[in-house]
């Protein structure tokens, strides 16, 4: 697949935390499509994380910093895109991966700002639902969640595998919008055809700069360790964190030498082993936690993670 000239087409990939959206940005830059991808990533936390998630890149991987475009960083955000359209000639395609708190809507209309007429053009919003944990993201978040559904132009029902048919069923009822269609898929892994499909948006562009949150006061916190953990008590940990905090994710190294990706999203722990931790993670151990509410209880959670290390941890806050 080949972009013909005009425009640079702009994906925008949003959803609320865990959804897959960094597993969609890797199905993307992994994938036969014959195109030259720039990805922009933000994460909302201490770091990027999500930036260090991404095995495989073409056309450049670009980060911005700590926060949610909605919410501050939208001149951030243009400066970037400008930068890539004067040093990046030979791109064909720019994906922004939104944060989980961040309203994928509000990035779409600063890609439709009156700046970029007849440099960028929105080919579309999509929109990853987790299957099995939606219910709970609206529970902890509904504002958010709902404004991130209601920003869609493709909703991506995720993680089918977790959930029953009749579940399936009732999501689509629910949550189906007479301008936005549904697919359904495992690990993230939509159709070329359908994420390139080239359609090209009429948003009003004029809230780009709105200050109006949507973070629903997401709080998250920083775990750093550099002594190797005990993976069966860190499991323990985190299968039992409070309510509120909804989402952790980062890198471990247990005591027998075994390095893992750690994914939390509701109550579910995923341990996915890797050959070698990222470069440049400058520790042994590595997570960020994101809550919603009051609370969240994170230093009680930060002194459980330290009992499944050795020495004192170094932690850093953050607040949107």
């Amino acid at each position: 697949m080949v972009t013909s000239a005009g425009p640079l087409p702009v994906t925008v990939i949003g959803g609320f935390l865990g959804a897959g959206k960094t597993t969609l940005v890797n199905h993307i830059l992994g994938g036969d499509h014959g195109l030259k991808i720039a990805v922009l990533v933000n994460d909302f936390g201490a770091i990027n994380i999500d930036a260090a998630l991404i095995t495989s890149m073409e056309g450049g991987l670009y980060n911005l910093s700590n926060g949610c475009v909605c919410c501050g960083l939208n001149q951030g955000l243009v400066e970037q895109l400008e930068a890539l359209l004067t040093e990046r000639p030979d791109v064909d395609h720019i994906v922004i991966e939104a944060s989980g708190v961040a309203d994928p809507g509000r990035i779409m209309d600063t890609v439709l700002y009156a700046r970029f007429s007849g440099r960028l053009r929105g080919d579309a919003v999509l929109v990853l639902a987790d299957a099995a944990g939606f219910d709970d993201a609206i529970a902890i978040a509904p504002g958010l969640a709902e404004a991130q559904v209601g920003s869609a132009d493709l909703l991506i029902l995720n993680k089918t595998d977790l959930a029953t048919r009749d579940a399936l069923d009732a999501w689509r009822k629910r949550w189906s919008f007479a301008d936005s269609r549904i697919v359904e898929t495992e690990n993230a892994r939509v159709p070329f055809s359908i994420l390139f499909a080239g359609e090209t948006l009429a948003r009003d562009p004029a809230s780009a700069f709105a200050a109006t949150s949507v973070h629903e006061q997401a709080e998250s916190v920083t775990w750093r360790h550099h002594e190797p953990i005990d993976a069966k008590r860190l499991h323990a940990v985190l299968a039992t964190l409070p309510t509120g905090i909804y989402r952790a994710k980062g890198f471990v190294t247990a005591s027998d030498g075994r390095c893992f990706t750690v994914h939390v999203v509701g109550t579910r722990v995923t341990f996915q082993p890797l050959a070698r931790l990222p470069e440049g993670l400058g520790v042994e151990n590595l997570l960020v936690l994101i809550g919603f509410g009051q609370g969240l209880e994170f230093e009680r959670i930060l002194a459980q993670l330290d009992g499944c290390a050795g020495r004192p941890r170094s932690i850093e806050n953050g607040e949107a």
